[in-house]
C-alpha cells in the first residue's frame, strides 16, 4: 500500500469520526448552559446601555463645543470645484444619442 492509499483511508476515517453523533447533555448540564446564557444575555443588555450611555454624552459634548448640527436648509457646497464624478447624475456615463461614444474607447491599447 503506497502513501496516497494511507493518506486517503485516513481521510475517510476523519470524515466518519467527524460526522459521528455526541450523546446528549446531563440535565444539569444544560440547566448550567441556560443559566451560563441567561447570564451572557444580562451581560449584553449591560454593555449596551453603558454603549448607548457613552455615545449620548459624546453626542452632548459634540453639540456643546460645536453649536448643534448645522440647519437642513444651510449654505449648499459650491459646483464648480467639485470633481467631474460628483456632478453628473447617475448612469451619465457611456454612449448615448446625445453623446456619442468616444474615439478613445476604440483606440489600441497604450503600449
Amino acid at each position: 500500500m503506497n502513501a496516497e492509499h494511507l493518506i486517503m483511508l485516513l481521510m475517510a476515517l476523519g470524515v466518519a469520526n467527524a460526522h459521528a453523533k455526541l450523546p446528549q447533555p446531563s440535565p444539569e448540564a444544560q440547566a448550567a448552559a441556560e443559566q451560563k446564557k441567561a447570564a451572557q444575555q444580562a451581560q449584553l443588555e449591560k454593555e449596551k446601555k453603558q454603549l448607548e450611555a457613552a455615545q449620548d454624552r459624546v453626542v452632548q459634548h459634540y453639540r456643546k463645543e460645536k453649536g448643534g448640527a448645522p440647519a437642513a436648509g444651510g449654505p449648499r457646497p459650491e459646483t464648480e470645484n467639485m470633481p467631474k464624478t460628483t456632478k453628473e447624475l447617475p448612469g451619465g456615463v457611456g454612449p448615448k444619442p446625445t453623446q456619442p461614444q468616444s474615439g478613445e474607447a476604440h483606440s489600441a491599447p497604450a503600449k
